[in-house]
């Protein structure tokens, strides 16, 4: 249950929620064993990710929430995130903001089929 989202699930609420992320990641194209970052902090929507990354074999990255655009950066470099899931904002981050600073230095694959 996530009170200040006011959501809660039965087991088969979420079993049916999980579907449309993980049919959304494999309609980008991520396959078993490709890695997942999900940049949040504790939101529904993170336990939906857990739940879809873990059914498609996709294997999900935890990125700290009060990561900075150089330790993002870092951590996508190391761990090979080939995508990530975010918040828009948490307290004083703008996460958005961030990733739009980030995203020149990243060569950005063609989602065109």
């Amino acid at each position: 249950m996530f009170v200040e989202q006011q959501k809660r699930y039965s087991w088969n609420d979420l079993s049916r929620e999980v579907d449309a992320p993980a049919s959304g990641f494999l309609a980008l194209g991520l396959k078993k064993g490709d890695r997942i970052g999900i940049w949040s902090p504790n939101r529904y929507e993170w336990l939906l990710t857990q739940f879809a990354t873990a059914r498609i074999g996709l294997i999900l990255v935890n990125i700290n929430p009060a990561y900075r655009i150089s330790e993002l950066e870092y951590a996508l470099i190391k761990v090979g995130c080939v995508a990530l899931v975010t918040a828009a904002s948490f307290k004083t981050s703008d996460y958005l903001k961030t990733l739009h600073e980030l995203a020149p230095r990243f060569q950005m694959p063609s989602l065109a089929g």
